[in-house]
């Protein structure tokens, strides 16, 4: 687990003991808690997770590291921009706001290295500096709004000390601070008073003297006309100026834009006295509004012609804009929406999972996305993609058609539902005639005194059956794995072990290929590991095996075992054929072999490494592989972390001494069901074979048996049935029975021990575990 998803989950830890460090530094800190922490601090420790996992430069690394990350202008406060200015509200001291983020720093780093999910890795080094430097950003915005804090409560306690002692100068300073400019006129306009700034907007020295003439020399030939006219009126139907016009210099040609108001004062007589008023420079505000309206046009243009369908919401859900895309996709003109709002347009979303995310992102400011399936008033069913997201106080909404996607993922889905069907079934008829080859061998192998040739033959016979078996439940692992259903039964287990058992069942074939296999361990003790016992057998051996099949006759295989402090290691290399560059990234996908040869002397389906890197990742590990090219060799390695040995372990015997017993076996395959009990006749158990549930109730009485091997693929009368009627005879109501089947997935045997089985074996079954099922330990 990485810095940021340790963040994300473990969120509420970290914040307890900021709190708890806060409360340390200053008295009020516990008071303020509510404001200062609970609302920004986990919205720092959101964004140190966000930046985490956004891809960055080293030259923007470098820059966070030193606290100069570059500012987004016009954007809200950050948090922590906010939790400095608190902090300094608050009483905190620079000093103390440092040792907080400190404190933060050495909690997250101290509680991820300690946590159940931290391992080590290559990769944390770059999470720790990739940490830092985030933190070091937060640092530096937090000082920096807590420096501005300060310095703005300075400024408050002066101005409020100016006020006291020098209203008039205050005035005057706030005057000159708002670039308003007073003018005054007698009338009839002759000579006109102006002040300094009203000179200044017009572009005229201090010391300049003005006449109504040079006043309009100095206003734009656009705007004389309509300014002389808005006095008139003002001076004649006692009306408020109030014009925007242009001035121009007149050697650069310069352009300010100035408001004028004013108002004209009149004698007894009614007669008009003064024109006065104020100037005030709105250059600034002109051109925003210029660049607003064209940025306006601009966003028009780009809604008018993006592929993607818009919409833009007020904050009750009003649509304020909708592009022609998405006016097409609701099948309604554009005229027909605007201003509409969108719950009564669009009935049944206000309480669906689209009208729930609107909300969301409306009141939280957090971008929403899911994809709806809506029915429009037309009639029309579509998957709808859809991604909000705030835009100041409205909400923004780009959407997009995905039936035709969907459509393809569902099909895709169905196909893999048949192919697993397809693979359960496969593997139903291949364990069918697999159960006699395999009794047939075992009976063939225990016969005592036989020949040479025979019990070669025997062996032969057994070994194949043993690795079509392999073949089979690689098939079904296939499935198994893309489907995740495959559960573990976790125990404390000593890697040794696992690498005993797995060499245990293919020194076979190390011996049929007079290949040399060595086993080391660095240091002296046991290792252990948390997990599914067969499982990692499994993947150790599907290693072992890949090894074996790649290496040459002769070659040398080494299993290498080493550990630190946090995972255990299994390596197994060989000197075989190795493993092309381009293959080498692919190498754990599914159905994925090297070059195979025009005689199929390696064989296999290429889904064994497939499956370990799918089982070793459900321990929490992984699987490597490497190789220096073709003809090179290769290793694969597997890393499991690291558990404490047990504290005591308990000895199991390997062999189930079971007392002889009445066996009866109910299969419709013949051979199968004739060979089973000619094994277990050679066991020490008698037996009888029936091939139909109908001639198993018929002989079940005169048998009189302990235990009973069902088949449920039976013709006549299914096994679940079989097991219903036993049932309802109470002398067989307890009998044990033990379903013995070609149907080897999880439901199938669920049903089976709800059907009343005591047990479910799949076909073929090795004795040791038959031996188990009889004697009750399955």
């Amino acid at each position: 687990m990485n810095v940021a998803e340790f963040i994300d989950t473990h969120a509420e830890a970290i914040l307890a003991e900021w709190e708890a460090f806060a409360a340390t530094r200053v008295s009020s800190a516990e008071s303020m808690s509510g404001r200062a922490l609970r609302d920004y601090a986990a919205q720092i420790l959101r964004a140190l997770s966000a930046d985490l996992r956004l891809p960055q430069t080293a030259t923007e690394q470098t820059a966070k590291s030193h606290g100069l990350a570059p500012v987004i202008l016009d954007a809200r406060h950050t948090a922590a921009e906010v939790h400095g200015a608190l902090r300094a509200q608050g009483g905190f001291s620079m000093s103390q706001l440092m040792s907080e983020y400190r404190a933060l720093r050495a909690s997250v780093l101290r509680l991820w290295t300690t946590s159940a999910e931290f391992s080590y890795e290559g990769s944390r080094l770059e999470d720790v500096i990739r940490f830092n430097e985030a933190i070091d950003q937060a640092i530096a915005e937090s000082v920096d709004y807590y420096s501005g804090e300060v310095e703005r409560s300075r400024a408050e306690r002066q101005a409020a000390e100016r006020a006291l002692t020098a209203t008039h100068s205050r005035l005057d300073y706030a005057i000159r601070l708002s670039g308003v400019g007073f003018w005054y006129c007698d009338l009839p306009f002759d000579v006109l008073e102006w002040d300094e700034r009203v000179k200044e907007h017009f572009f005229f020295e201090p010391t300049a003297r003005i006449t109504i003439e040079d006043f309009y020399d100095r206003i734009h030939p656009e705007d004389r006309e309509p300014t002389r006219q808005a006095i008139e009126v003002s001076t004649r139907d006692h009306l408020p100026y109030d014009i925007a016009y242009r001035t121009v210099h007149p050697r650069t040609g310069e352009l300010k834009w100035i408001r004028a108001l004013g108002g004209t004062v009149y004698g007894t007589d009614g007669r008009p006295i003064h024109f006065d008023g104020v100037t005030i420079d709105v250059t600034a505000q002109k051109f925003s509004e210029q660049r607003l309206a064209e940025s306006e046009a601009r966003q028009r243009g780009v809604l008018a012609n993006m592929d993607e369908a818009f919409t833009l919401f007020d904050q009750d859900f009003n649509i304020l804009e909708i592009n022609e895309p998405a006016s097409r996709l609701v099948g309604l003109p554009r005229n027909e929406l605007i201003g509409r709002n969108h719950w009564q347009r669009f009935p049944g979303t206000f309480d669906s999972d689209l009208g729930r995310m609107y909300r969301h992102v409306s009141a939280h400011g957090e971008p929403g996305y899911l994809e709806h399936r809506y029915e429009f008033p037309d009639g029309r069913r579509s998957w709808i993609e859809v991604r909000a997201f705030k835009v100041g106080v409205d909400l923004a909404v780009l959407f997009r058609d995905v039936t035709e996607r969907r459509e393809i993922i569902e099909a895709l889905r169905e196909g893999d539902r048949r192919k697993d069907e397809f693979l359960a079934m496969l593997a139903h008829e291949l364990r069918n005639p697999l159960a006699p080859i395999r009794s047939a061998a075992e009976f063939l192998s225990r016969i005592p005194n036989s020949d040479a040739p025979t019990a070669a033959a025997a062996a032969i016979v057994k070994r194949q059956a043993a690795h079509i078996a392999r073949l089979v439940e690689d098939l079904l692992d296939v499935a198994r794995v893309t489907q995740g259903q495959i559960p573990l039964r976790k125990s404390t287990i000593d890697v040794a072990n696992i690498i005993t058992q797995a060499v245990e069942t293919y020194e076979s074939q190390l011996r049929d290929k007079h290949q040399r296999l060595t086993i080391s361990t660095s240091g002296s003790r046991s290792l252990f590991v948390e997990g599914d016992n067969d499982r990692l057998v499994q993947c150790v051996g599907n290693v072992l095996s890949n090894a074996i099949k790649y290496a040459g006759p002769h070659s040398e295989i080494q299993i290498t075992t080493h550990a630190d402090e946090f995972r255990v290691s299994v390596e197994v290399a060989d000197t075989g054929s190795g493993i092309a560059p381009e293959l080498l990234p692919r190498i754990f996908d599914l159905f994925v072999q090297s070059q195979r040869t025009l005689d199929r002397a390696q064989g296999g389906l290429g889904v064994g490494l497939a499956v370990v890197k799918r089982l070793v990742e459900m321990h929490g590990g992984q699987v490597l592989a490497r190789s220096a090219g073709e003809g090179l060799g290769s290793a694969f390695e597997i890393r499991l972390p690291r558990a404490r040995a047990p504290a005591s372990a308990v000895e199991i015997a390997d062999a189930v001494k079971v007392p002889p017993c009445r066996v009866f076996v109910v299969d419709d395959n013949v051979d199968a069901a004739d060979s089973l009990a000619m094994l277990l006749e050679m066991q020490g158990h008698t037996s009888m074979a029936v091939h139909s549930a109908r001639e198993a109730l018929e002989r079940i009485e005169s048998f009189q048996p302990d235990v009973m091997l069902i088949d449920i693929g039976l013709p006549d009368i299914d096994g679940y049935e079989l097991v219903k009627r036993l049932r309802d005879r109470p002398q067989w109501r307890e009998l044990r029975k033990v379903a013995l089947t070609g149907y080897g997935q999880a439901e199938d045997k669920r049903r089976a021990l709800e059907a009343g089985f005591h047990a479910h074996l799949v076909k073929p079954v090795d004795v040791p575990t038959l031996e188990r099922a009889l004697s009750g330990l399955l």
